[in-house]
């Protein structure tokens, strides 16, 4: 590739790539070039129209659609800022204009379809176990067939037999049923031998009927909807068994990698809540067919559905307006836990089927955050108990049988790739697991899949950050060591200091894959959010605590070295046996609140309990941070078991 030009950067999304600008490149061939392999039929020639992709940002300082654009792309398409990758460059004539604009200059969205590589999205977790108590239930019953003598109601004569046969109900009990499934009884009855299956919610709520004995197939579905990632679990309802998981990246990173972007597209036009409620809704029904096709079955067989999520995204599932959430004093439409009929969400599982949403708990703190809660059980725990959802926006926990507090922190999403030159989140060829020698400065890795790497993801830089400060390379404040940025892995210029992680003939890139001073920066900066967020919720409940426990949930806090994060400060300095990873927490508590309807009145029970705390406004928050940004803690004392910063400097 040509000499590329720092003042001139591009962001590819939802994969978290940051790239230089080249002359006379186009995106297809700048994706090649960092080894992103697209799906493109024709090879990049402008043939086949595959190569579709969203510019956010930027597009008026791109050259003008080609035919073959104007062959494949409506004119609103392009109005919208869909282009051809392969079609696509930088005017070059603006060049010099863009070189004085704030970086980066171009955002360029990838959708889902386009790229052929998977990513790893953590869709298991550790469960507690729960008792199997689902709303669905079916009876298959043996309806008594009408006569002159008894010319009874086809209804009423499924409410009797229901009635006889169900260990659940008594004769007082008012069974109702679904309008619209009223006009299929006559038929399904007659051509069934009057034998049928009754799905009910709640017991008394017929919501379908079925032909025959169809006990066995009884399914439900649990959504787990991060900022970034979408997680999707088919279950017998039956027995608890997962039939199929499918996963994929949030459709509304095109309009937004963050919380704070996506309220303010929704904020400057209010038809954009629109775009971002169709962008999720679209994706659930995909994991639904997915999921369907990989166990065999039909989605009219999926008869409810639990969904969790931080309060932005549970409002945007449910078309709500969430801009109050992001304004002070953060105030959410509802807070308590909802059912809503599938057909109302356009959620293609039974029409008739019950969407079940946990409740919030306040700001940004969301149903997801219920979820990890109710799985981890951190209610039922003997020991102070910190847990940490970690994610784009992180969910801070701290309780146990007494005391149960939360808050949120907005870590920004530098710990999936964001704003790390070479950062990336995990994909295949993402450093994951990284050692340096302190000897000699040489260093070892893996990548995820044994791929060629083409830049690091989450667990990979906290690696990086914890050797560096092993080997000295950084200091505790986060500087490159003066006394040995002359060693040949580095790299200087006059505005910058890079140390090298893979040479160039070691990666797919060309390229040195490297960490900067700023990476080192936007690390700290999220690690620093981290830490000063427990502080301030152990300050505010106002007793002499410490935490004897950290579990670590989602997909980062899965996937790191527990170590290396405590290391640099990111948790609480106690012993590595104490410290759990417990994988998809959110994911596992809207498993459960699928199986146990309990759970859902322990949902609402634990609101009354938790103390929620505003992290950012604390007039302490500044000072925790602060001191939080060294390397692990401006205060040693805090982590006394880490004897190896004695001999690391301080700046």
């Amino acid at each position: 590739m040509e000499a590329k030009n720092g003042n001139i950067i591009i962001d590819f999304e939802p994969i978290s790539r940051r790239v230089l600008f080249s002359d006379d490149y186009s995106l297809y061939e700048i994706l090649s070039e960092l080894n992103v392999p697209i799906s493109s039929i024709c090879g990049g020639l402008g043939t086949c129209g595959k190569c579709k992709v969203l510019i956010q940002r930027g597009k008026e300082y791109l050259n003008n659609p080609t035919p073959s654009e104007k062959k494949f792309l409506s004119n609103n398409e392009i109005e919208d800022g869909w282009r051809l990758a392969c079609q696509t460059k930088i005017d070059i004539k603006k060049k010099t204009y863009l070189e004085t604009l704030q970086v980066p200059q171009f955002r360029v969205f990838l959708p889902r379809e386009l790229l052929l590589e998977d990513f790893n999205i953590l869709v298991s977790g550790i469960s507690k176990g729960i008792e199997i108590r689902p709303a669905i239930t079916k009876i298959f019953i043996e309806v008594k067939k009408s006569s002159l003598k008894e010319p009874i109601a086809d209804f009423e004569r499924i409410e009797s037999a229901l009635l006889s046969k169900s260990t659940n109900l008594n004769r007082n009990d008012e069974i109702k049923i679904d309008f619209n499934v009223l006009n299929d009884i006559p038929t399904l009855l007659r051509e069934n031998q009057y034998k049928i299956t009754l799905v009910l919610w709640n017991n008394t709520n017929i919501i379908t009927c079925e032909p025959g004995n169809t006990l066995e197939e009884n399914f439900g579905i649990a959504f787990d909807i991060g900022t970034t990632t979408i997680v999707g679990y088919l279950m017998n309802l039956n027995n608890g068994k997962i039939y199929a998981v499918d996963s994929k990246l949030n459709s509304q990173t095109a309009y937004g990698e963050d919380l704070i972007t996506r309220l303010t597209f929704i904020k400057d036009n209010q038809k954009n809540l629109q775009k971002l409620n169709s962008a999720v809704i679209n994706d659930l029904n995909e994991i639904i067919a997915n999921v369907c096709n990989k166990a065999n079955i039909k989605p009219s067989q999926i008869y409810e559905a639990s969904v969790v999520g931080n309060s932005v995204m549970h409002h945007i599932f449910l078309g709500l307006n969430p801009v109050n959430i992001g304004l002070s004093p953060f105030i959410p439409v509802i807070q308590k836990n909802l059912n809503i009929k599938a057909k109302n969400l356009n959620l293609n599982i039974l029409k008739n089927g019950n969407v079940y949403t946990s409740p919030l708990i306040a700001g940004f703190v969301g149903a997801d955050t219920i979820g990890v809660i109710l799985s981890s059980r951190v209610f039922n725990e003997k020991e102070l108990t910190l847990a940490i959802d970690i994610g784009t926006n992180g969910e801070i926990i701290v309780g146990n049988r007494k005391i149960l507090a939360v808050g949120s922190c907005a870590a920004g999403s530098a710990l999936e790739g964001a704003h790390i030159a070479d950062g990336m989140r995990a994909a295949a060829g993402a450093i994951d697991k990284i050692k340096i020698d302190p000897k000699n400065l040489d260093v070892s890795y893996t990548t995820i899949k044994h791929k060629k790497p083409i830049g690091i993801c989450g667990s990979g830089l906290v690696d990086v950050i914890a050797e560096m400060l092993k080997s000295k390379i950084i200091t505790r404040s986060g500087n490159f060591n003066k006394e040995i940025i002359n060693h040949e892995r580095f790299i200087k210029n006059d505005k910058n200091v890079e140390f090298i992680v893979a040479k160039n003939e070691e990666t797919s890139l060309d390229k040195d894959i490297t960490i900067s001073q700023n990476d080192v920066r936007q690390i700290q900066m999220a690690k620093a959010a981290f830490y000063a967020g427990a502080k301030i919720i152990l300050n505010n409940l106002k007793r002499n605590l410490k935490i004897e426990q950290v579990f670590l949930a989602g997909a980062f806090g899965n996937y790191i070295n527990a170590y290396n994060a405590k290391f640099i400060g990111m948790i609480p300095d106690i012993h590595d046996d104490n410290i759990f990873q417990i994988g998809n927490a959110a994911g596992i508590g809207a498993q459960h609140c699928l199986l146990n309807k309990d759970l859902r009145n322990k949902a609402q029970t634990l609101l009354k309990k938790i103390q929620y705390i505003e992290i950012a406004v604390d007039k302490s928050f500044q000072k925790e941070y602060a001191e939080a940004m060294y390397f692990p803690h401006l205060n040693l004392d805090y982590f006394p078991s880490l004897k190896e910063y004695k001999v690391i400097p301080k700046r």
